[in-house]
């Protein structure tokens, strides 16, 4: 665990070095990951478990956020009728649509403003 341990730092020292102050780290399967990430934690390393083939309920971050799906469309770039789709389960957003409906629902601020932002 040490050698992780370091090779994660060396990551994050080179990350910060390029202003991102983050590391992204693929661990091979275990047999509980919790036990990884507690293992990290005692080790002084914050570590958050991805699941990038987790469902993701669309209405659930909606009904959140307090938006109705026109807003929701509009203010992060979909189609109304596949959020429809979506949250009546006619259809699954694929990975990369998952993936984007996480970021919204971990940072919903953020997302919007990136979404907006032009140069």
């Amino acid at each position: 665990m040490l050698a992780a341990k370091k090779t994660v730092e060396d990551l994050i020292r080179q990350s910060s070095e390029q202003a991102e102050g983050h590391a992204i780290v693929l661990l091979p399967m275990t047999d509980t990951i919790k036990a990884v990430i507690s293992d990290l934690a005692k080790a002084g390393i914050r570590a958050i478990h991805v699941d990038h083939k987790a469902d993701v309920d669309v209405a659930l971050i909606r009904r959140r956020l307090k938006l109705s799906r026109r807003q929701f469309a509009l203010w992060y770039g979909l189609e109304e009728e596949t959020i429809k789709g979506w949250e009546s389960g006619e259809r699954t957003p694929d990975t990369a649509a998952k993936s984007y409906l996480r970021a919204i629902s971990n940072r919903p601020e953020a997302v919007r403003e990136a979404y907006a932002h032009t140069k």
